[in-house]
């Protein structure tokens, strides 16, 4: 019976790994910045031209600069009430509401945290914000209260040669890329699983899991299975995002979105 039951799944798992994701073109716009970052929920762009932040909505144009923290380094808007914006020069992060008003003041990690290093910022739930740091471990920090809610063990404790790429959340889990593997943790910082996927340029959470780009092309990480997302685009890719429906790409000129079907 276990026999039965292994070849089973393994046939199970085989099939799903069989099955394609495809794209279709929805639309393309025309776009002058230095950086796409990318489109929420509701459908706002956001991009980077000068070192300034853009938003830009059905209706209206917002924009937030802080010349005094140097170069933007990242923008988060997982939550578009709750945009993230980490300055890695000056060790610092900001919160934006979704108007690109200032939530916080400056939140100087070196001071409220001691960690000299912060490498990535990304999100988390209710006033809680994922950092990690040049200790090798994910922090939960609470920003409200200036507070450290948790952390993990250190990546290396997970695999000695780990080196960070990126780190990328949903509000229950929360993904760590490197050059070898993607580290999988919960919202309680617990760690759950990790995923041998080599040379991976990005990830992006994708409904269930995430989705992986590696060589040009697009993969849906599931629990058990890989899945190929079939995108017929062969031009210049400047920079890549991906929400709960679409896939963007943008060439230096223009932004163009692919609706995922399933």
């Amino acid at each position: 019976m276990k026999s039965i039951l292994f070849i089973t799944f393994c046939f199970f798992s085989l099939a799903i790994q069989s099955q394609e994701l495809t794209t279709k073109l929805h639309a393309k716009k025309a776009l002058e910045a230095d950086s796409f970052i990318g489109v929420d929920e509701f459908q706002s762009m956001y991009f980077i031209k000068d070192n300034i932040l853009y938003k830009k909505t059905s209706k209206q144009l917002f924009s937030y600069s802080n010349v005094g923290l140097g170069k933007l380094s990242s923008v988060n808007i997982q939550n578009p009430f709750k945009v993230i914006l980490f300055y890695a020069e000056f060790n610092a992060a900001i919160i934006l509401d979704n108007n690109l008003n200032e939530l916080t003041q400056k939140i100087d990690f070196t001071k409220e945290t001691l960690f000299n290093n912060v490498a990535f910022v990304t999100g988390a739930s209710q006033n809680n914000i994922w950092l990690y740091a040049d200790d090798n471990k994910l922090h939960l920090y609470d920003y409200r209260n200036y507070t450290e809610v948790l952390q993990t063990q250190p990546t290396t404790f997970y695999d000695p040669d780990f080196l960070p790429k990126n780190i990328v959340s949903t509000y229950k889990k929360i993904w760590i890329l490197s050059l070898n593997s993607v580290l999988e943790f919960n919202e309680y910082g617990i760690y759950t699983q990790s995923f041998d996927l080599k040379d991976v340029e990005q990830i992006f959470s994708f409904q269930k899991g995430f989705v992986f780009f590696k060589k040009r092309n697009f993969f849906y990480q599931e629990t058990f299975s890989i899945i190929p997302i079939r995108l017929d685009y062969e031009d210049t890719i400047e920079s890549i995002y991906i929400n709960s429906a679409y896939i963007f790409i943008f060439d230096g000129k223009t932004v163009y979105q692919y609706q995922i079907i399933r």
